[in-house]
This record gives structure tokens, sequence and C-alpha cells, in this order.
């Protein structure tokens, strides 16, 4: 994806030509607004296409809520139109949309999550030899994590794993959908062969739908970490121990706290 300077430029050589990194946008004064309100909070938080922004009035802004964010940071005032994506006390959590991201230098424009489900392998390209070989009873291998742009993946079974061959998957992440990757590297451990792939086939209608699930598995992970950091910020130090062995137990939400997620699928984004 291109990137792009920022405006307007500052002559800044440490920034090179291609615009601040992202992180820049921390701690910013974010304006949000829509029609007939309008309120104006500190940016918290940023990674691929997620930005918070914390601001009291945040119950004003309903789920799904289509909004205009103005951040004034370092470089300029960055303006765009954005989607409510997920809110909790005090905060809002807005889609960072490709026209404003293209403006920043991002080392996690595809952020992976991570994954604990299986795949099948539906059939294996064996790039050396020219060759596809298809599975009547596909085998099933461990899903570690995934992104827009890649999944990686550990093997405990025997298969010609070598880069630049590629791996047919069908994959059911609460949805069941198939693609097409090319191995990029391989690393032997105890586990497994641990193996990272690229995304080179996906069907437009699967890729929106695995935004969807990226960008609500970021929500839950990001909220969940600034609640166990706050609860050990209360309980201090002699209390973690404790707090780690709850956190093994199996996880009961409480509604009243959670942050309500919106899954955002709409067909007309571009991402």
């Amino acid at each position: 994806m291109p990137l792009s300077n920022t405006s307007p430029s500052t002559g800044n050589s440490s920034t090179g030509s291609m615009g601040y990194d992202i992180t820049v946008l921390v701690d910013s004064k974010a304006v949000v607004e829509k029609k007939g309100f309008v309120s104006t909070g500190t940016l918290t938080y940023v990674a691929g296409e997620l930005l918070e922004i914390e601001f009291p009035q945040y119950d004003q802004f309903m789920l799904g809520e289509k909004v205009k964010v103005m951040i004034y940071a370092k470089g300029g005032i960055y303006v765009f139109e954005s989607t409510v994506l997920a809110k909790d006390q005090g905060a809002l959590v807005v889609l960072n949309p490709p026209e404003n991201r293209r403006k920043f230098q991002d080392k996690r424009q595809d952020p992976r999550v991570p994954v604990r489900e299986q795949a099948r392998v539906l059939s294996l390209y064996e790039h050396a030899r020219k060759v596809e070989r298809k599975f009547p009873d596909p085998p099933t291998v461990l899903l570690d994590n995934i992104s827009m742009s890649g999944i990686g993946l550990l093997f405990n079974i025997d298969l010609p794993l070598q880069t630049r061959n590629q791996l047919h998957l069908e994959l059911d992440l609460g949805n069941r959908f198939e693609c097409r990757t090319e191995i990029v590297h391989l690393q032997r451990t105890e586990e497994g062969t641990r193996c990272g792939t690229r995304i080179i086939e996906l069907k437009d209608d699967h890729a929106n739908w695995l935004r969807s699930y990226i960008l609500r598995s970021q929500i839950e992970a990001y909220y969940r970490e600034k609640a166990e950091k706050l609860h050990k910020e209360m309980v201090g130090e002699e209390g973690e121990a404790e707090f780690d062995a709850q956190a093994d137990q199996p996880e009961t939400v409480n509604t009243d706290r959670a942050p309500q997620t919106y899954l955002f699928n709409d067909s007309k984004y571009e991402g």
C-alpha cells in the first residue's frame, strides 16, 4: 500500500519522505462530530484500522454511527469520515480509514490476531515440481494467527513444506471459507513446524468478513489488556499471582462492563 507525506510538510528529515509514524497521533487532541453534537477528547490508541478516543460524552454516540473525526497532531490536522466500532466507559473506538492511514508509516498495517482453531488443507501446490496435490481426506493443521495479508500455521503432519509452495485451505472462524496462501518462511520447533504464509487468493465477500473478524478480535484483545492493566494497578503486585491464576479459569463476561462491539461488515468498505 503506497504511503504519502503528511500535509502540511514540515521538512523534518527524521520522518523521511513517507510521513510520520502513525504513533505520532497518540495523545493528540481529537474532535468527534455527528449531526447536532460535537465532543473533544484525547486519542489514546492506534493500531491498524483502529483508533481509540477518550472523552466523557462517549455515550452520546451509537454503535455503527457515522461520524466525522478531526485530529490535531504533529504535522497538521487530519480530517476524515469514520464509523463507531465499539465503546466502553469513557471511550470510543472508531475506524481509521485507508485514506488517513496512507498518510503515515505504520509497521502494523495488517495487524495479526492470535487464533486457536483448526484449518483443513484441501490441496498443496509444489512449486519446484509444478504439481498440485489434492487430498480426498484433507488433513487438519492448527491456526496460530491471522491477518488480512497472511496466516500463521502449525504443522504436526508430514507434508512437503517448502517456501513458495502453496496451500489451499478451508477455515472456519464462525464462518467457513477457503483461501490460497503461499509459504514464505518455515521454523522447526518442539511443537511442530511453524509455517508463515501470505494470502494470495481470497474472494471479496470472504475478505470483508475476515476484516470484520480481525477488527472484532483486535477490539476484544485490546479491552482485555486494558482491564488486566487496570486490575493490576488497583490490586498492586501482591494481587498479581491471584489475578494470573484467575485468568486461567473460564472467562465470565460481565455485560455491564464489557465493551460493546460493533461488527463492521459493510460490503462497500474498501480496505
